[in-house]
């Protein structure tokens, strides 16, 4: 499965502003965070349209994600009001003639993001605030979807983003996993996974057999028959199970 994600915004484009935080800074942040996070799920591959300070085209974003193929597109954004505090919580943008699978999906994310930040459910909307779509979404060719995190203008969601970022991060990575039905398995539970990538793979055996041979410094990670010793017969196993 290939995820694009889009953190918003970036370099000449900062975005919404607030006491000198600037959207651009929020979402290149979240965003790769999302993509350290949804990295660990076997099976799973992930961009990003940026991973600086930069600010490509919205046409480039969207043909970097149809160019490879993408099966999911998310843009992540902050919102802001009209007027400071007087809005708060998460919405999530589709296009304007979504069929309900892209809203469905959209849905999902959402719903695992307020449940974890505990703002206001703003709900899927369709469209743009006021012209017909975002461009994220009208220029890709898979479902997209436009998160905005919270209000950057508001004090409260500002405390929240930044007091529950990993958590917020979780959340988004768990809501892509489960709108594709999906579960998202927790890089601490995978036995074996030596090199903490989250996946069983070769290098995890390897690793455990110059641990076990006193070559590489112990991590009991590696110890997969849980017997508090790591043997080649535990590097034979992780080899066993990477191959699944």
């Amino acid at each position: 499965m290939k995820i694009f994600i889009d953190p918003g915004h970036g370099g000449s484009s900062v975005g919404a502003s607030y006491k000198g935080r600037k959207e651009q800074d929020d979402t290149l942040r979240l965003a790769l965070k999302v993509k350290e996070l949804l990295g660990t799920q076997k099976g799973v591959e992930v961009r990003l349209s940026r991973e600086t300070d930069t600010n490509p085209s919205i046409t480039k974003r969207c043909s970097q994600a149809n160019k490879w193929g993408a099966n999911y597109f998310l843009s992540i954004h902050r919102n802001a009001a009209n007027k400071a505090g007087s809005a708060s919580g998460n919405e999530i943008w589709v296009v304007r003639k979504a069929n309900e699978k892209t809203q469905y999906k959209a849905s999902v994310i959402l719903a695992s993001l307020c449940k974890t930040d505990s703002l206001k459910n703003r709900g899927v909307k369709l469209g743009a605030p006021s012209y017909d779509n975002f461009g994220v979404n009208s220029g890709t060719t898979m479902a997209s979807a436009l998160l905005e995190v919270g209000f950057i203008n508001n004090e409260k969601d500002n405390r929240v983003f930044d007091e529950k970022f990993d958590e917020i991060a979780l959340a988004i990575a768990k809501g892509i996993m489960e709108a594709h039905s999906k579960e998202f398995v927790s890089p601490e539970a995978v036995r074996g996974d030596a090199d903490g990538d989250g996946k069983l793979t070769e290098k995890d055996a390897l690793l455990a057999l110059k641990m076990a041979v006193g070559h590489e410094k112990k991590d009991m990670s590696a110890d997969v028959n849980n017997d508090g010793k790591i043997t080649p017969e535990d590097a034979a196993e992780i080899l066993k199970k990477s191959a699944k």
